[in-house]
């Protein structure tokens, strides 16, 4: 029975995943269709009138709520759930061996082939010690076992609901990554048994603003909640350490305002419309640029 069940559970995610994927990549909802009348604008009009940053917030939002949805719909399995191995956690493994809690790495295996939205999937104790990583070889490669210090185990514990982290440098491979927590509970006297996270991978939200093709002239980004650069539609700096925390398009969508204003960037004037991407009790910013001096 129980074996039916965690089919199931796997089959949604699949479905989720799926639809997750279509949504992003539809240029609808970027341009708009309605039948066979194109109502599409120029990408200039989009972000003077603030539509392109406020649709790809409303998109940002709904991939970041599908991805959790899977994590949240994965973590009632009760195998997820269930740390019977963590006398067997090793420091020298970061956690317990690959061949331990198999069910476990075969629901987190099964999230990962199923789509490309994590990048790696993970079981933090209650302490914040590392119980287990998928792919093993991430949690070989990490240079530490306990994650009671990051945003994401912090963030999961105080608002006991799903939680985005901000963009930080993992432990395992040295690229830049966010994290999805869901804290898990016990039913009876609510306790907790552990956090369930997916690593999202980041680059994709790169693809996702990159495939927008917009001008030379124009510049899209994803901004965390410290100000830190997530994605860039500029594949030549997209892989660059940027901070905008000092900006003031930055401050007002970190505040939930949406709007245009002037910056200058590097000694360069633009016009930014900007937008708030508020999702699992973070605010991250959107900003699309025109250099406009």
């Amino acid at each position: 029975m129980q074996k039916k069940i965690t089919f199931a559970f796997l089959t949604v995610i699949a479905i989720i995943t799926l639809s997750c994927t279509a949504l992003i990549h539809n240029p609808s909802t970027i341009y708009g269709q309605n039948g066979d009348k194109n109502i599409s604008n120029t990408v200039y009009d989009l972000i003077n009138n603030g539509m392109l940053a406020k649709t790809l917030s409303n998109n940002l939002v709904n991939y970041i709520n599908e991805s959790a949805s899977v994590l949240e719909i994965t973590s009632m399995i009760p195998e997820v759930g269930n740390a019977q191995y963590a006398d067997k956690i090793n420091s020298s493994l970061h956690g317990i061996a690959d061949n331990n809690d198999i069910e476990k790495r075969q629901i987190a295996d099964n999230i990962l082939k199923h789509g490309n939205t994590f990048g790696a999937i993970f079981f933090l104790l209650p302490n914040g010690d590392m119980y287990m990583e998928e792919p093993y070889e991430l949690q070989l490669n990490l240079t530490r076992n306990n994650f009671a210090f990051r945003d994401y185990y912090k963030g999961a514990i105080e608002t006991k609901q799903p939680f985005l982290g901000d963009a930080i440098v993992s432990a395992a491979t040295g690229e830049r990554i966010a994290v999805i927590s869901i804290p898990i509970y016990m039913e009876k006297d609510k306790s907790l048994l552990g956090i369930w996270s997916g690593v999202l991978n980041l680059s994709k939200f790169n693809d996702m603003l990159q495939s927008l093709s917009l001008p030379d002239d124009i510049r899209v980004i994803y901004v965390d909640g410290n100000g830190q650069k997530v994605a860039d539609s500029n594949s030549l700096v997209s892989n660059k350490s940027e901070s905008f925390v000092d900006l003031i398009s930055f401050k007002n969508g970190k505040s939930g305002k949406d709007g245009n204003t002037t910056e200058v960037i590097n000694g360069t004037k633009f016009l930014v419309s900007y937008a708030p991407v508020e999702i699992l009790s973070k605010t991250w910013v959107i900003m699309a640029m025109i250099k406009s001096g």
